[in-house]
């Protein structure tokens, strides 16, 4: 990649972080208000699994127990997988612990109004952002999804319920778990690869990260708002649904004459993109999402690959299904 593109995608990216970061802190207070009027037990109980899914002991040992069973087995992939997951949770303690305390902000249980004061502080309750248990579980997620490709959706997954668990159990903002997971993922998706290219791996790591700054911030904001009735708003949701009809269309032909082509690919999934963000209604996730597009099109690298399978191709769209379904059940669910 040129050194002007590269830098095209860090300013992009940067600019989206900041931007989403920014359009979530203005939920951040409603959502310590909505947390506090839960008196679930259920609820309750998923946070406090989540917690401990995603504590640093918890990582340790999986890491550990990944790289014995790579000893055991002389699998060189399971040991490697191990140390590298240990070495990307450490160095993603290291960043959340500086930037805690240089921070200083206030954790939900010390918050009684919107605004917050910021600064350098070692006192306990003011180590709010960011998370570090959302940091170290996507630094290690991000570990095992380069080594276990075909199980990162589990890795990723049990990430994200970690983060959702750390804002439902009120101990964080959802500004603090953004935060923490794009750091953690950084760091993981880094380490895990070549140190040599580091440079151009963090550029990739960095347009990676815009789906779960764009998705997550998008997810809060519906919940909080309703968009206005009227021809507008209709016309919108009908122009997402379209859009995602027609990246699917691609793919699903792509697939079927074994077309393996990356470049049309991605243009399918910036199309899908697209839609999706349409679908929300909210102007400012269109404009983010199709600046998002402009930086991953610029990252793209052609490559040869096989092309996608039928399952695949099944299995995707009715992810879609569901996502556009949550999207429309979500606005305005929250008064």
């Amino acid at each position: 990649m040129s050194r002007i593109k590269a830098l095209s995608v860090v300013a992009l990216s940067g600019g989206i972080a900041l931007f989403c970061l920014y359009q979530l802190s203005q939920l951040d207070f409603q959502t310590v208000l909505l947390v506090r009027s839960l008196h679930d037990s259920f609820v309750a109980q998923l946070g406090t699994i989540g917690n401990r899914l995603g504590d640093g002991l918890t990582l340790v040992l999986l890491c550990i127990g990944l790289w014995g069973i790579g000893y055991l087995l002389k699998n060189k992939v399971w040991q490697q997988a191990g140390i590298d997951g240990l070495v990307a949770h450490a160095l993603a303690g290291l960043a959340v612990q500086s930037l805690k305390h240089l921070i200083g902000r206030p954790r939900p249980r010390w918050t009684h109004q919107e605004a917050f004061e910021y600064g350098p502080s070692w006192q306990g309750g003011l180590d709010a952002f960011p998370s570090g248990h959302a940091a170290a579980s996507f630094s290690v997620a991000a570990v095992l999804a380069r080594y276990f490709p075909e199980w990162k959706g589990l890795w990723y997954g049990a990430a994200l319920y970690v983060g959702a668990a750390r804002v439902v159990g009120g101990s964080h903002f959802p500004t603090d778990v953004l935060g923490g997971a794009v750091l953690g993922f950084l760091i993981g998706y880094v380490w895990a690869r070549a140190l040599k290219d580091w440079q151009e791996n963090a550029v990739q790591a960095l347009s990676k990260t815009l789906p779960l700054m764009i998705g997550g911030c998008a997810l809060f904001w519906i919940t909080f708002s309703h968009p206005d009735s009227g021809g507008l708003t209709a016309a919108l949701f009908w122009t997402g649904l379209l859009l995602v009809l027609a990246g699917l269309g691609v793919r699903w032909i792509m697939a079927w004459q074994g077309d393996g082509n990356t470049e049309r690919t991605l243009g399918a999934n910036i199309v899908i993109a697209m839609g999706l963000a349409t679908t929300t209604q909210t102007l400012w996730v269109v404009v983010v999402t199709l600046l998002a597009c402009l930086a991953w099109w610029l990252n793209h690298q052609p490559e040869s690959r096989a092309p996608r399978g039928f399952l695949r191709e099944a299995a995707l769209t009715s992810a879609l299904v569901i996502v556009l379904v949550t999207l429309q059940g979500l606005h305005g669910l929250v008064p």
